[in-house]
């Protein structure tokens, strides 16, 4: 067994990893992320031997249902991803959260006094300036990473000096990036935090509400890629998103199936001016509807469980990153949604039997 010391160095080593496979696609050294990969994944197996007895066969079925999904797709993304959170699941989420804010505000401070300094230029996408990110929304998304793990760290703060940086994040980067999209995900996530101050988690018909908010966000993606993907009002607000998401849905010929595609389909099928900017969608089109429900279906008993537990802050990061991942493909990875991490630790208090045997005595 190892010590809590050393499980928490190797995890701080294990999202370090993460993070810099994230970041170094924009630095232009992609050839050294297979490299990342492999290195993670031993430190994961090495995390999650240690935990071994901590994972139930909630974890083994999904473990089973993603190597399923990799062999039939030959797409290694969600098993991939849920190894490494079986790993990063064995330490205190709270000191990943914090590794994962210091390391993430490291790599956007480098990225943007690099840019000052003229070696990574500014390039401008319709006279906005995006700090040499390539795209706007590039660097938003990096500021609301950190943004969203902060907002979790500093939930039950009552120093104004704190709240004054979050919006002053905010107000910079929309001033920058001019990024709507970026700019409306950060007023649902303030909404969604006025609203979690207020609700009574003991109330049932509030957990259940809550709970249900990957669910609501799923369908309400799939309405806006099928039926209501040619309403121009959604178009204009949402950059011609839901237009461009009922390309990869109602596609004649690769349309949604049971198990997804290769990593490299929207390279064959579509071009650049076909993007495919939605989590929920590119998860679904990618990997297919049983991993998706799957994980849909982790994420709503994952929030129920927080309620219960009475956890706002974490449900807020949950909440947060579900919110940007409407506009953004960023739920299938570590490093832009650490959220998944928390999903898997609830996943051992799911008990399917317990759950069974509580409902026959009501029954009885």
């Amino acid at each position: 067994m190892l010590k809590e010391k050393s499980k928490n160095l190797l995890a701080g080593m294990l999202m370090f990893l993460m993070v810099t496979k994230f970041y170094i696609v924009y630095f232009e050294f992609a050839s050294v992320s297979k490299f990342l990969m492999l290195f993670s994944l031993v430190l994961s197996t090495i995390l999650i031997i240690d935990n071994r007895k901590s994972y139930n066969w909630v974890h083994l079925a999904f473990f089973g249902l993603a190597g399923i999904q990799f062999f039939m797709s030959k797409n290694i993304t969600v098993f991939y991803t849920y190894y490494i959170c079986l790993g990063l699941a064995a330490v205190d989420f709270r000191k990943l959260a914090k590794v994962f804010v210091v390391i993430n505000c490291i790599y956007f401070a480098l990225f943007l006094v690099s840019n000052l300094m003229g070696i990574h230029p500014t390039e401008y996408i319709e006279a906005r300036n995006d700090f040499g990110f390539g795209n706007p929304n590039s660097a938003f998304i990096c500021m609301y990473l950190i943004w969203s793990a902060f907002y979790y760290l500093i939930f039950d703060s009552n120093r104004k000096s704190d709240y004054i940086l979050m919006f002053s994040m905010v107000f910079l980067m929309y001033t920058q990036t001019t990024t709507r999209t970026g700019l409306l995900t950060a007023i649902m996530t303030i909404i969604a935090y006025a609203i979690l101050k207020q609700a009574d988690l003991s109330k049932r018909i509030h957990r259940i509400f809550i709970a249900s908010f990957p669910i609501f966000m799923s369908v309400l993606s799939l309405v806006m890629g099928t039926v209501l993907s040619s309403s121009y009002f959604l178009n204009k607000v949402l950059s011609h998103r839901p237009l461009y998401w009922s390309l990869y849905l109602l596609n004649p010929s690769h349309g949604i199936n049971l198990f997804g595609y290769a990593a490299n389909i929207r390279d064959i099928l579509f071009t650049q001016r076909t993007p495919l900017d939605s989590g929920y969608i590119w998860t679904l089109y990618s990997h297919g509807i049983i991993v998706y429900f799957a994980l849909i279906a982790m994420m709503t008993w994952a929030l129920y469980y927080l309620c219960k537990e009475n956890k706002k802050d974490q449900i807020l990061l949950i909440v947060s990153l579900l919110i940007y991942c409407f506009a953004e493909s960023i739920m299938i990875d570590v490093a832009t949604n650490i959220g998944l991490i928390l999903v898997v630790q609830t996943l051992t208090h799911l008990d399917i039997k317990n759950i069974g045997n509580r409902r026959k005595g009501k029954i009885s």
